[in-house]
């Protein structure tokens, strides 16, 4: 499946030092092409869940940085990209 090797990784331009960022993570439900076979025949498929990570800049509340991982990836595992990031 596609979505399982798509990796996801957002910056925006540099517009200087960062001091304080917070990390937000939420999840999401990607569906599939075969979604329509579960509406159809009422079979169960596996769902796919992603944890999108987002830090936020919070001296001028924008997102500086994403990026969308399997959801079983913390934000403890994450926190060194954005650092090596900002």
């Amino acid at each position: 499946m596609r979505s399982k090797t798509v990796k996801v990784k957002y910056r925006l331009p540099n517009q200087g030092a960062v001091f304080h960022f917070v990390i937000y993570a939420t999840d999401l439900n990607v569906y599939d092409k075969y979604q329509w076979k579960t509406r159809k025949y009422g079979k169960e498929t596996g769902c796919i869940w992603r944890k999108l990570h987002l830090a936020v800049d919070i001296s001028i509340y924008k997102v500086i940085a994403a990026e969308v991982n399997l959801a079983s990836v913390g934000d403890t595992e994450v926190l060194p990209i954005f650092l090596n990031l900002l």
